[in-house]
């Protein structure tokens, strides 16, 4: 098995329900549209087709590898954000 982090932007609310439920099948949810999930390399092509078939052209779906050569643990912490200024592109 393999760890991926798969993280989406669905907007409606259908196929977003839709994709959480496929998604819990293989892992588990850390937010609302993040999900670590487990697969084996023979089921990342079956993987694609299934998420790819509940999704629209408009939909943003991202599957990310995890390295877990050198450890099993997980390390988090939290920090305030920055507030960032509005930038006007002209």
């Amino acid at each position: 098995m393999s760890l991926y982090l798969a993280s989406y932007d669905i907007s409606d609310d259908k196929r977003r329900a839709k994709v959480a439920r496929f998604l819990l099948q293989f892992g588990a949810r850390l937010q609302k549209s993040v999900f670590e999930i487990d697969l084996d390399p023979d089921e990342i092509a079956e993987f694609r087709r299934d998420v790819g078939s509940i999704l629209s052209q408009k939909d943003l779906f991202v599957l990310v590898p995890v390295d877990e050569r050198g450890s099993r643990s997980t390390l988090s912490w939290q920090r305030e954000l920055r507030r960032m200024d509005a930038v006007i592109v002209l």
